[in-house]
């Protein structure tokens, strides 16, 4: 058991949630205010938070792969392009010969 608490580095961050959810919060904080207790929601908060940043993480993950081969495809392609627009080394570009 540990005689020191852990200090750790906290960031205030406001959120929107739904009126419902906010009412039902509060009525439950003074309940347990009158129980004599406090409750955690401060962990609730980043257990719920760090599942759906995995999530999000992952999700961004993917798209940006999806973005990186689609970018690769069409620089691929504008090189084919500007590849057949290019005249041949050898040939003679100045027109017909006098």
């Amino acid at each position: 058991m540990g005689v020191f608490k852990e200090e750790k580095e906290f960031k205030r961050v406001i959120f929107n949630v739904e009126v419902s959810i906010a009412e039902r919060l509060e009525q439950a904080k003074e309940r347990s205010r009158t129980l004599g207790r406090k409750l955690d929601v401060d962990t609730a908060v980043d257990k719920a938070l760090e599942k759906f940043l995995k999530k999000a993480e992952k999700k961004l993950e993917e798209v940006e792969e999806e973005q990186e081969k689609k970018q690769g495809k069409k620089l691929k392609l504008a090189e084919d392009c500007t590849a057949e627009q290019e005249p041949d080394a050898g040939s003679d570009t100045d027109g017909p010969a006098q």
